[in-house]
């Protein structure tokens, strides 16, 4: 049996992500060192926004005008839904796109909501822009 393209996909993110805040011991749980165990803060989110412009990058294109997003992108989009599990998070995931997307160019805002029904996600990506409010 074949490991599916998701699982291979975030293996690799994995292994090429900064992995070293869920590497360390929780202090809520004595010895614990599993590369994946619980966070000891529901604030600690389980990507940072290399993460995000890493996982998304492939994306930018159809964010730019392309017909619609390349299995990468998708890839990615799903590999950022699967970690973002909070209210925080999505903060966090809007703050970082709200970071990154000006430096991509000009690019539709309103294409972003669109990677749920492209790519077959049950998210939300919202139509950032430098001033959205991504507490709302």
């Amino acid at each position: 049996m074949r490991p599916s393209i998701k699982f291979l996909a975030m293996l690799v993110f994995l292994i090429m992500s900064d992995v070293t805040a869920a590497a360390e011991p929780c202090q809520n749980v004595p010895n614990s060192r599993a590369l994946l165990s619980p966070p000891c803060n529901n604030d600690v989110s389980r990507f940072s926004c290399g993460d995000v412009t890493n996982l998304l990058s492939p994306c930018w294109s159809f964010l730019k005008g392309d017909a619609s997003p390349s299995s990468d992108c998708c890839i990615g989009a799903e590999n950022i839904v699967d970690l973002t599990n909070s209210k925080n998070d999505e903060q966090k995931l809007c703050e970082c796109l709200k970071a990154e997307l000006p430096n991509i160019g000009k690019y539709d805002p309103q294409r972003l909501p669109q990677l749920d029904q492209k790519c077959e996600l049950d998210f939300y990506f919202p139509p950032v822009t430098g001033t959205y409010d991504c507490s709302k």
